[in-house]
């Protein structure tokens, strides 16, 4: 089964898998090649991508995965990899609470935008 898991501005990861471990909205699921093709909605948490050997870990944020034939596509807005669960736990809180920050400092200038637009809506009306 082939596995791409795609950002906004990059592919995180693309490659053949032997199976998939998900977050999804009524708890953690797993993909095996010949599941049916399905679309489900993820929820933040840790996928794990399993080969024959081994596996990868990759923390997520919403999002959504399609399977469709061999094929599995997941879309989050931000992601990281991590090659264990506690190395993953420290890149987790590294990045996370960096973007955090910056969606913070982006809602509060959008909110300055809208109430200084309000704020010239009320004075045409004058």
């Amino acid at each position: 089964m082939k596995i791409k898991i795609l950002l906004p501005y990059k592919t995180l990861l693309e490659t053949e898998c032997r199976k998939i471990s998900a977050p999804g909205q009524g708890g953690a699921f797993q993909i095996l090649p010949r599941h049916v093709d399905i679309t489900w909605t993820l929820e933040p948490g840790i996928i794990e991508v399993f080969y024959e050997n081994s596996s990868d870990y990759f923390a997520i944020d919403n999002g959504v995965l399609v399977k469709k034939n061999d094929n599995v596509f997941i879309s989050v807005m931000r992601g990281v990899k991590g090659d264990s669960l506690e190395e993953l736990n420290e890149s987790v809180n590294e990045v996370f609470s960096k973007l955090s920050e910056k969606e913070r400092e982006a809602r509060l200038i959008l909110a300055k935008l809208e109430t200084d637009t309000l704020r010239k809506f009320l004075e045409l009306e004058k």
